[in-house]
């Protein structure tokens, strides 16, 4: 039996032997499944299997495997290193790659006129080609980089070389609340409340500056080492990538498990309670261990339309019935129903703090803190003494009518007995 020097190993790579072999019409997909059955059930490599019934020779069989090595290294080189890895763009010396998403690859790279570590993200081609979107980049990102928040990652440079658009900013060192959903399930409530809190804290300094963040997602909320939570990817350019992208099927940003109803609706006049509405389902994501919908592009889009979100409490039973008041009002489908500004929010999560700490002993310590119990109090109070001033004043208005009426069909009687 004519045997192969492939060295292809594991049942992927098997399957990607067999594709490969299909998309150069050497077999047909019948072959192919038979072919895989007796691998499987033999532990031999796909492509003995394959010359021993005759599918193909063994010559054929070996420039096929040196085929997928040289795919695989390719790849492997890709996913490692990025097609950059080395390289130096502008000012910056590209370490390794560390990311990629819809608009672009992440890499590590070294600033060498300030030696100090960065990352720095590139646009994909598809972008750099679109005119009218990357004068908006550049413009944008040139004013995102005059911002400075310590729970915002700071942009530093944006620019253009050899045909390649990118911008950089703050190396963060530390893992996305994605990872930590992943790696651990549901978050515990103490640390989901100081991560939202932290997040207010940014977007409460985005909302001043007139911006909308239009993506707040767990991919895009970094916790550091020390705790402290950095937001990510505010959308300066995220606007650009939906217009393009957001209504197809399979698009490259991704399932939208956090957008809001007005932003699937394609509205754009949006404001920061479109944001609380994504933190909001992105802590239903925290404390649940599941996003909010499942299902396709559209379908999960049309369900933050007009669906109702699964019972928090169902599938996590210690999430305090608080606490899910909050969350369902941040998900609200209407922004007139949410908390209508991110301090609300901060006010909402220290007064369930304070709740929580009645159990405990425990009080806030910081003067934010505090002060957000405060002044949450005093609202709850003037909040409370307008429903019984307004109580009041129905009440009043009803004894002022019945009296009236009493009056009135006294009078009607009156006359009455007179006109006989």
């Amino acid at each position: 039996m004519a045997t192969t020097n492939h060295n292809v190993s594991g049942l992927d790579e098997d399957f990607r032997y067999g594709q490969l072999a299909i998309e150069g019409r050497l077999i047909t997909p019948d072959q192919f499944d038979v072919a895989m059955d007796l691998a499987k059930g033999s532990k031999r490599p796909l492509a003995d299997v394959l010359v021993e019934a005759g599918n193909i020779d063994a010559q054929t069989a070996d420039r096929l495997s040196k085929a997928l090595k040289r795919i695989l290294k390719d790849e492997r080189a890709r996913s490692e290193g990025g097609v950059h890895v080395k390289k130096q763009i502008g000012g910056y010396r590209l370490v390794k790659r560390i990311g990629e998403g819809g608009m672009g690859e992440v890499y590590l790279a070294e600033q060498l006129s300030m030696h100090r570590t960065v990352a720095i993200k590139i646009l994909h081609q598809k972008w750099a080609d679109d005119e009218e979107f990357r004068k908006r980049f550049l413009l944008e990102a040139r004013a995102a980089g005059k911002l400075s928040h310590p729970n915002i990652i700071q942009v530093f440079d944006v620019g253009k070389y050899q045909g390649l658009y990118y911008f950089s900013m703050e190396y963060i060192d530390g893992v996305t609340v994605d990872d930590l959903i992943r790696h651990e399930g549901p978050i515990g409530l103490d640390k989901v409340i100081d991560i939202t809190l932290q997040v207010c804290e940014a977007l409460g300094y985005l909302s001043q500056q007139g911006i909308v963040h239009r993506d707040i997602k767990p991919a895009n909320i970094m916790v550091m080492k020390d705790g402290t939570v950095k937001l990510a990817d505010f959308g300066f350019i995220q606007q650009a990538v939906v217009d393009h992208e957001l209504m197809q099927e399979g698009t490259t940003i991704g399932t939208p498990d956090y957008i809001s109803p007005e932003q699937a609706r394609g509205e754009r006049d949006l404001d920061v309670r479109s944001d609380i509405y994504s933190l909001g389902a992105s802590v239903f994501h925290m404390l649940a261990g599941k996003t909010m919908f499942k299902g396709t592009c559209s379908s999960v889009m049309r369900a933050h339309i007009d669906a109702q979100p699964p019972d928090l409490k169902s599938l996590r039973g210690d999430v305090p019935e608080r606490l899910v008041e909050i969350v369902t009002r941040m998900t609200a489908k209407s922004p007139i129903d949410r908390q209508q500004s991110p301090d609300e929010v901060q006010k909402d999560l220290e007064v369930f703090k304070l709740d929580l700490a009645g159990h405990s002993g425990e009080l806030p310590t910081s003067k934010s803190g505090i002060l957000n119990v405060i002044n949450a109090e005093k609202e709850r109070i003037v909040a409370l003494e307008r429903k019984l001033k307004e109580q009041k004043v129905a009440t009043l208005v009803w004894t002022v009518a019945a009296i009236a009426g009493l009056v009135l069909a006294g009078i009607l009687g009156l006359v009455l007995v007179l006109s006989r």
